[in-house]
Formats: C-alpha cells, sequence, structure tokens
C-alpha cells in the first residue's frame, strides 16, 4: 500500500533548479533506495519529503489511513557528543508523547546499544554512534525511516552491522525505509530504486529489471578451437577479447548454463560476467553527463 504519493517535485533556487518535476510512490514496509552521484538532488528531496523546506511546485500526499509518521537519520549526527547515550535519547524521548523510559530501554534493546548507554556518545565508534542515531529516529515508532548515506565512512563490519539491524527492524515493524548511500551494493536489498542525475529522474525499477534494460551480462568462453567454435555462434552476437575470449551476452545465470551445456565438448575455460548495479549506475549517469 502506497505511504506517499509524490507528483511533479520541483525544487528551485534563485534561477537554479535542484529537482525536476519528481514523481515516485513509496511503500508502507518497503526499502527505496535513492540513488545519484554527488549534486543529484539526493539531499533536498529528502528535505522535502520531511517538510524541511517547502517545493516550488508538485504534490506530497501522505496516505493519512496509515497514521504515517516519520523519523530522519541525517549524515551528520544531531547528538551530544559530551552526554551519555542514554541521555541522549532520553532528552530526544521527552520531546514525545507517550514515550516512557521502558519504552526506551526496550528500543536500545532491540538496535543492541542498551551495552554502551552509560558511554558518552563522543567516545564511541563509528558503527556505535549510527546505531544510535538509529535508535533516536525510531524513538517515536516512526512508519517511515529516512536514512541518508547511514554507512558513509563505516568498515565494512560496522556496514553489515547497520543492515543487519535495518533487515530486522523492517521485517518486526513492518517499516518503511526511504535510503540515500554511495554503496550500490546495499541498494540490491531495495525492493524500488530511483536513479537522479542533475535533479531529474532518469531510471526506475527494481535491481533486477533495471539490470535487464540498461545492462548486459556476459558469458566468456574459451574455446578449444576458436574458429570453430566462431562458425557454430555465427548467428549470435558476440565479441572478441583476447585476454577474455569470447563473450556471449546472456539475459541471467540460467541462459549461461544452457550455453555451456550445449557447447561444453568445445569449452575449456569460461567466466560468467554478471552484470551489477553499480554498471547500471555509471552507465546512466554517464550518458546523461556526456
Amino acid at each position: 500500500m502506497k505511504l506517499i504519493e509524490v507528483k511533479d517535485l520541483t525544487k528551485t533556487y534563485g534561477d537554479f533548479t535542484a529537482l525536476r518535476h519528481l514523481s515516485m510512490d513509496i511503500y508502507a514496509g518497503q526499502l527505496t533506495a535513492f540513488l545519484g552521484t554527488n549534486g543529484a538532488g539526493k539531499s533536498t528531496t529528502i528535505s522535502l519529503l520531511t517538510g524541511i523546506q517547502q517545493a516550488t511546485s508538485g504534490t506530497i500526499h501522505y496516505n493519512t489511513a496509515l497514521h504515517p509518521s516519520i523519523g530522519v537519520v541525517f549524515q551528520n549526527s544531531v547528538l551530544d557528543d559530551q552526554l551519555t547515550v542514554w541521555q541522549n535519547l532520553y532528552i530526544r524521548a521527552s520531546l514525545y508523547k507517550n514515550v516512557t523510559k521502558k519504552t526506551i530501554m526496550l528500543l536500545m534493546n532491540q538496535t543492541g546499544v542498551s551495552e554502551f548507554a552509560q558511554k558518552r556518545y563522543g567516545d564511541l565508534s563509528g558503527g556505535m554512534k549510527r546505531k544510535v542515531d538509529i535508535t533516536r529516529a525510531l524513538l517515536n515508532q516512526p512508519t517511515l525511516l529516512f536514512l541518508d548515506e547511514p554507512t558513509a565512512g563505516l568498515d565494512a563490519q560496522s556496514r553489515i552491522d547497520i543492515w543487519q539491524l535495518l533487515k530486522e527492524l523492517q521485517q518486526t515493524k513492518n517499516l518503511a525505509i526511504f535510503l540515500t548511500t554511495h554503496y550500490l551494493e546495499e541498494a540490491e536489498y531495495a525492493d524500488n530504486i530511483y536513479i537522479i542525475q542533475k535533479g531529474k529522474l532518469i531510471a526506475h525499477g527494481s535491481a533486477n529489471s533495471l539490470k535487464e534494460t540498461y545492462g548486459q551480462q556476459y558469458l566468456w568462453i574459451t574455446p578449444s578451437s576458436r574458429s570453430l567454435f566462431l562458425q557454430s555462434v555465427s548467428s549470435t552476437q558476440y565479441l572478441l577479447d583476447n585476454n577474455k575470449g569470447i563473450g556471449i551476452p546472456v539475459k541471467n545465470y540460467d541462459e549461461a548454463i544452457l550455453l555451456l551445456n550445449h557447447y561444453h565438448h568445445q569449452i575449456t575455460d569460461f567466466i560468467f560476467q554478471p552484470i551489477t548495479l553499480t554498471d547500471v549506475f555509471i552507465q546512466l549517469t554517464k550518458e546523461v553527463l556526456t
């Protein structure tokens, strides 16, 4: 069910247009990834969706039947380095009605920050800080959580821990998540992906649909006899590479396996080169920039 419906959203600053006629839908319980290069309009979009700024034109419709509420994790933390984790969360919780100490403690247990509740926020590692930031954003029990570059600057293990937490929250709380990230492999988890460049939406779909539409993956084959193999695939489009061999375009793993089974007697080696979301992103944004 739609939680937010955005139509023709535009934001201008004087003569500069930061966002151009953006339309998109955010669904309850789903992960939406919002991707773009630096300056593409990602942070502007979040500021409009969260009410921090007003759009120049266009509409943002919240489905009131779902009683929408939001939480936001900004790129830069809004918590106090000199206060403990507990003090930070308790002060923030006082801004909302019906958020008790018990509610805070239960939430801290769920997000895994209870063990360092009495440590100063400024003394925590990057991964720990991000968990506390997420806990703070969940105090009002939101139906939609905005995450602006949530794993930026974190080490690999901390990123894994954050994503494990987000998946658990999505499943246990039916939480909708709106994510911006430069780590495109994280967007693979998304139900819906929107890619913008220069403030304009240039692609939309699931990771798989975007790969199928905008990318091409290859099965690279080293045949026992190149000339004989090329005769047998003469009706098929292929690429030649002195290092990789002969590249045959395939739609998926299953098609690659069928080809391998069919030509197995002619093949001495092979490499399957799947398309990645990063490949699609680079291709799309490069086309817009050029």
